[in-house]
């Protein structure tokens, strides 16, 4: 940052004085998987981290960082196919836009298909960008509906906060945005994040109840297979019962960050044995899927727990199988595989989820010796739309046959799409073509569930005490 001045008092001389950022925060080079395909700018995760440094070494040269979120909406509302030409154009056009007006022309981000983001000094104002991202798309698609993108701007200014927190600042305003159709909240990034902290405050003291009392319910989504549609599986799904069966992804995903997902596992693992318990007096069942966290199985303490679960009473290791999630970013893989070894030896299959969705899915395919691998939704999704996509799923599948892992693709919802990853040597479909998830008396007909009433003994599950108090106190 260079600013000038005159002194009378000098012989009205100029004056410069120049302010150069710390070396270690100037942002380094970015690869080509940190950028989004279709606009060029910085995919989501890339953008996080990449702003967060060009705030701080901004604000260090004496300038004043502002990050602005843009929301250009469902642009088929403009008359532009999606997957076409124009629309591919359109997406660059917005991309180099919004780049040449971020800071070093590279701090600009796509937050999802609707929502973008960038850095930028104070010289840049929300009515100029509109004209901007206005005009970039009218010249290549000249016969599109005019469209007015909404944007919303707030000061970024560190001020005390860390690395770690203004990088969380970042991300909670971009989720802000997001959720609340193009609108953010007043004040800026640390107003922001004291406003996340203290809703996380109160979601942690409402999650802690939920495992308290019991009061979430859960729903079997079934899998089934490719090449006759018979389901082979159900997975557990959590429902919070004062959320209107909206998905608790968010909390679960703040539980894991803070660290008390585990109880809440062992509740749920405690629910599903006890519906499979239920179900296996009726005769045969369709086997359970039960989510297991990645920081719950990195816990020792967890995984004691959970086998004791699994072998109170004998014969569940061909009704119950284990999901390893990587919501929670695993990183003892070693420790990982040998506590996932000595399920496997009892007898109980394990799948790893969200496969392909990180950049660790690879390292944990490596490091990990797992029955199946479960294709993220996503990844699906964005093999189905082009050619390379096809081959990428294909080649990945018969990786996972060679070396006799068990595959299952998310998100299935038509017969096209079922026949396609048939196609591609996938053998299991989940998602909306073979069924939503469905209450327990619709997945296994007949049973008849005892309410839970978290009063001693094995309700102690349910009574709030953490993992690591219940070990302090000799109850484990």
């Amino acid at each position: 940052a260079i600013s000038g001045y005159r002194v009378p008092d000098f012989d009205n001389d100029y004056f410069l004085a120049v302010k150069i950022a710390p070396k270690q925060t100037i942002p380094v080079g970015r690869k080509p998987e940190d950028r989004d395909t279709e606009s060029g700018v910085l995919n989501n995760e890339a953008f996080v981290d990449a702003a967060t440094q060009r705030v701080r070494s901004y604000e260090a040269a004496g300038g004043k960082p502002k990050v602005s979120m843009i929301n250009i909406g469902d642009l088929a509302d403009a008359g532009i196919a999606a997957g076409s030409a124009e629309e591919a154009e359109v997406l660059k056009a917005i991309g180099h836009t919004l780049s040449q007006q971020s800071l070093g022309g590279d701090t600009a981000g796509r937050i999802d298909d609707e929502n973008f983001s960038i850095v930028h000094g104070d010289d840049v104002d929300a009515v100029g960008l509109s004209e901007k991202i206005s005009n970039a798309m009218s010249a290549v698609a000249p016969n599109a509906k005019s469209f007015v993108p909404k944007i919303a701007t707030v000061n970024a200014k560190a001020g005390g906060m860390d690395d770690k927190q203004l990088a969380k600042a970042m991300l909670y305003s971009l989720q802000e945005f997001t959720k609340h159709d193009g609108e953010l909240p007043d004040g800026d990034l640390n107003a922001i994040l004291e406003k996340k902290m203290s809703e996380n405050v109160k979601d942690i003291e409402r999650f802690k109840k939920i495992c308290a009392d019991g009061s979430f319910d859960l729903v079997y989504m079934p899998v089934a297979s490719l090449k006759d549609g018979h389901t082979h599986h159900f997975e557990a799904l959590t429902r919070f019962r004062d959320d209107a069966g909206e998905s608790p992804f968010q909390l679960i995903t703040l539980a894991e960050e803070v660290g008390v997902i585990s109880d809440f596992d062992l509740a749920v693992a405690k629910r599903a044995i006890q519906t499979a318990d239920a179900a296996k007096k009726l005769g045969s069942f369709t086997p359970i899927a039960i989510n297991v966290s990645g920081h719950s199985i990195s816990d020792p303490v967890f995984c004691e727990e959970l086998k004791r679960l699994l072998t109170e009473k004998y014969g569940y290791e061909e009704h119950i199988s284990l999901e390893i999630t990587e919501s929670a970013e695993i990183k003892d893989l070693q420790g990982v595989n040998d506590a996932i070894q000595r399920f496997r030896r009892m007898g109980f299959k394990v799948a790893l989820d969200d496969f392909g969705a990180g950049a660790a899915s690879f390292d944990y395919l490596n490091s990990f010796d797992v029955d199946t691998v479960k294709f993220d939704g996503p990844v699906v999704k964005r093999a189905v739309a082009t050619k390379k996509g096809k081959a990428f799923l294909a080649s990945m599948a018969t990786l996972c046959h060679e070396i006799e892992v068990e595959t299952i693709a998310e998100m299935v919802e038509d017969q096209a799409l079922a026949d396609f990853l048939k196609q591609c040597g996938i053998e299991l479909g989940q998602g909306w073509h073979f069924g939503k998830p469905m209450p327990t008396e619709q997945a296994f007909p007949g049973i008849q569930m005892e309410p839970e009433k978290p009063k001693g003994g094995d309700a102690e599950f349910f009574q709030g005490q953490s993992l690591m108090d219940r070990l302090n106190s000799g109850k484990l």
